[in-house]
C-alpha cells in the first residue's frame, strides 16, 4: 500500500470511530431535566393575608429571637404574618407589609435598643398605632431588651421578656392576649 493511500484509510478509519462515537454519546445522552416549576404569585392583596391571628414588628438584628417566637406561636395554634416567611423575590416589600398589617387581628411589636433605632420599625409603628387607634387592632408591646419605649407604645401594657427564666410564663400570657382572652384571676 503506497503512502497516500494508508493516510486516506487511516484518516476514513479515524471519521468513522469519531462518527460512531459522536452517535452513541447522543444516542445515550440523558434528557434533559426541566426546570421546576415557578412558583404561584402571591394572591391578591388582603387574600393572603387574611385572617392572620398576629402581624411581627421587629429590628433585623433581633431576627433570631423573633424567629423562634414566631414558631412558638404557630405551634400554640396562631397564625403569624413574619416578613421572612411572607416576603418573597420580586415582592414590593412596603405593600407585602402594608398587606401584612391591613390583615391582621393583632400586631406586637419586638422592642430593643436596634427596634427604636430601626427606620423601617418606626414607619411599620406608626401603620401599627394608625391601625389600631381607628380600627381597634390589638397592638401588644413586647420588651426585649432594655430601650426608651416609644411615647404612644408606652402608654400601653406591654409584656415583659426581658428575664429568660419567666418566658414561658410570659409567652403564655401573650398567646391568651392574642386569642383574646383576659388575664388570669390569682
Amino acid at each position: 500500500m503506497d503512502p497516500v493511500s494508508l493516510i486516506l484509510t487511516f484518516l476514513g478509519t479515524a471519521a468513522g470511530l469519531v462518527g460512531t462515537v459522536y452517535g452513541v454519546r447522543q444516542f445515550y445522552r440523558p434528557a434533559p431535566v426541566p426546570p421546576p416549576p415557578l412558583p404561584a404569585p402571591h394572591p391578591p392583596p388582603g387574600d393572603d393575608d387574611a385572617g392572620r391571628d398576629v402581624f411581627v414588628s421587629y429590628a433585623p438584628d433581633d431576627r433570631e429571637w423573633t424567629r423562634a417566637l414566631a414558631v412558638r406561636l404557630e405551634a400554640a395554634g396562631l397564625s403569624v404574618w413574619l416578613d421572612e416567611w411572607e416576603i418573597g423575590p420580586s415582592d414590593v416589600v412596603l405593600d407585602r407589609i402594608e398587606q401584612g398589617i391591613g390583615g391582621a387581628r393583632n400586631a406586637v411589636m419586638v422592642l430593643s435598643p436596634h427596634a427604636v433605632a430601626s427606620p423601617r420599625v418606626r414607619q411599620e409603628y406608626a401603620a401599627l398605632m394608625t391601625r389600631s387607634i381607628e380600627r381597634g387592632l390589638r397592638f401588644i408591646p413586647l420588651l426585649y431588651g432594655t430601650c426608651d419605649v416609644p411615647e404612644f407604645l408606652g402608654t400601653r401594657r406591654w409584656i415583659d421578656f426581658r428575664d429568660p427564666g419567666a418566658f414561658t410564663e410570659r409567652f403564655d400570657l401573650l398567646v391568651r392576649t392574642l386569642r383574646g382572652e383576659r388575664p388570669v384571676r390569682a
